[in-house]
């Protein structure tokens, strides 16, 4: 006889009825499973029981979920049951879900008692409760989709770059196009931006695009961050955060493919006396604050003069959006850099001069706002020829102006600077909260020397030293030699 699923026999020979509650009845029930020790070890009448059971179990499920819509069974309840279907005896605890009935016969009445308490009126019926609406989103006016990104990208007209004005443009005209123009602003929700990054995904965009569209429209400086500002998007939960992120392996892979630093040799290569003639006079000095600062090529590009600023005897580049044509990264791009006590000696300063003599109010004057990636543009372009032809033997990698500063920052590292104090020193946003809200900025001073007391000092700026040649630097950049396109040009012209 085929014994059936529901049976299992003990080491003593006897047998025990066990079901498994469905899982919707679980909770209710307080259990996952019923057992119920048969005490007979006769395979046929254990069979039988256990079928009998089976099928009152069944009946007992199904009273019970119509019940549990309507009310909440009590332990009154069920006991007015059991005594009226006269099982004698049975432990009950409805606050843990446990039912305890001793025998077949009690419990086959047990489970008539239950299946029939929605019969005799036990269960009274409930009208099932309709949700509520949710309340309608209180802005001070109302906009649409299509006028919202024309005021959004106006208002960054003046102060963002063509290169990223064009960035961010095309990412919300995705937006606009997936949500259509006339919808109102203050109606797009969560499931609509998932909806659309989920479809740039079956575009084959990759993560770190998506990163950037999810920065550009809902970022600190983004475009629900401005509706929200400009009273068209409801305060609060900001709509486009938090849908997309980096795995654990494109992580990896981001430090494996991304910008390599350099390495003392190689800068000692790029920065020889000998060949550091090949690059154009103004190009040398944004290369060398690019090696000695950890700026990006865009902070320093749109230097103005009037940024080389002494404080507290120290000189220093303050980096700011207040001029014309300037803009940062982020909050934390403006920031005051110390002058590495290496650039005082090959004759920044004395350039700075030169400079104020003659009128100049950017530092770098042939440098152009209205390229499409801003005035550090011409930097880029004079720097990647040299790079390419001075590294022409290294290892394959992926290097360029951005290598400079991965290559302070690791030297930072290196040298013992503490990360709170590389932050500040190049501009970037700590993970930790803790760091953010309760952290002092460091003085000029702390940046360049270092901060704290005995071993829990720690090291600044002036920790870098590449073994440059700087008094022969310092010969090259005193008197520089023209290149071959600074030759070609008519008297007065200053290349790039």
């Amino acid at each position: 006889m085929r014994i059936p699923h529901y049976l299992t026999r003990g080491s003593s020979g006897s047998y025990t009825f066990r079901l498994r509650v469905p899982c919707s009845l679980q909770a209710l029930l307080g259990r996952r499973v019923i057992k119920h020790a048969l005490r007979t070890s006769d395979t046929r009448r254990a069979g039988l029981d256990a079928l009998d059971l089976a099928s009152r179990y069944a009946r007992l499920f199904m009273e019970v979920e119509r019940a549990a819509m309507r009310r909440k069974l009590t332990a009154d309840d069920v006991e007015r049951s059991l005594a009226e279907h006269g099982v004698r005896r049975y432990e009950i605890d409805l606050h843990s879900g446990r039912l305890k009935v001793d025998g077949p016969e009690d419990h086959a009445l047990a489970m008539d008692a239950l299946s029939r308490l929605d019969s005799i009126g036990m269960l009274a019926p409930q009208r099932p409760q309709e949700p509520a609406p949710p309340p309608e989103a209180k802005v001070a006016e109302a906009i649409s989709m299509g006028k919202a990104r024309d005021a959004w990208l106006k208002s960054m007209e003046a102060s963002t770059s063509k290169k990223t004005l064009s960035i961010k443009s095309a990412a919300i005209e995705s937006l606009t196009s997936f949500i259509g123009e006339s919808r109102q602003l203050h109606t797009v929700n969560r499931p609509d931006l998932a909806r659309w990054y989920q479809l740039l995904r079956d575009q084959d965009i990759a993560t770190p695009t998506l990163t950037n569209k999810q920065s550009y429209i809902g970022g600190k400086r983004g475009f629900f961050a401005w509706a929200m500002a400009s009273g068209h998007y409801p305060a609060g939960d900001n709509p486009a955060q938090g849908h997309v992120s980096y795995t654990a392996n494109e992580k990896r892979k981001r430090r494996k493919f991304g910008f390599k630093a350099f390495t003392q040799d190689q800068v000692q290569t790029l920065f020889h006396p000998a060949t550091f003639t090949k690059l154009s006079f103004h190009a040398r000095w944004a290369i060398l604050l690019g090696l000695y600062t950890g700026a990006r090529v865009s902070e320093i590009g749109q230097l103005r003069v009037l940024d080389i600023v002494e404080l507290d005897g120290i000189p220093c580049l303050q980096l700011t959006e207040e001029g014309d044509n300037q803009s940062l990264k982020t909050d934390l791009s403006r920031r005051i850099v110390p002058l590495h006590p290496h650039l005082v000696e090959l004759g920044f300063l004395k350039h700075v001069k030169t400079l104020v003599a003659a009128n100049e109010w950017q530092l770098f004057p042939k440098g152009k706002a209205t390229a499409i990636n801003g005035r550090g543009n011409w930097i880029t372009k004079a720097f990647g020829p040299y790079l390419q032809t001075m590294g022409s033997s290294w290892t394959p990698a992926k290097r360029g102006f951005h290598s400079l500063r991965k290559t302070v920052i690791q030297e930072m590292q290196g040298g013992g600077v503490a990360s709170e104090m590389r932050a500040q020193i190049v501009g970037h946003e700590l993970d930790d909260e803790h760091h953010a809200v309760y952290s002092r900025d460091f003085t000029p001073a702390e940046k360049l020397l270092g901060a704290g007391e005995g071993k829990f000092r720690s090291a600044g700026l002036g920790v870098l030293n590449y073994g440059l040649d700087l008094k022969a630097l310092a010969e090259v950049l005193a008197n520089p030699t023209r290149t071959r396109k600074e030759r070609a040009r008519p008297a007065g012209k200053v290349g790039f």
